[in-house]
């Protein structure tokens, strides 16, 4: 019997955790003044347009292909805030 969550679990968590903390330190950069929401946004999509790159040259394409669908649903959250 094994104690804890799995390995996989771990990364999951570690991942989830990673890109909570991302978003809120970007809106954090943004109600600072210290970047614009059209700055973010624009870092958010040139991630968006890698990943893109990567499905179409099949590198790891199952994986860069949900990382699109993340990074889609982030920037469109991003850009339609109001900060």
């Amino acid at each position: 019997m094994r104690d804890g969550p799995s390995e996989e679990v771990k990364h999951l968590a570690d991942a989830e955790a990673a890109i909570m903390l991302i978003e809120c330190l970007m809106v954090t950069l943004v109600e600072q003044g210290v970047l614009t929401t059209p700055q973010i946004v624009g870092a958010v999509e040139v991630a968006l347009a890698t990943k893109r790159q990567m499905v179409a040259d099949r590198e790891h394409p199952r994986i860069a292909a949900v990382a699109v669908g993340l990074l889609t649903r982030l920037s469109n959250s991003l850009a339609a805030s109001k900060r």
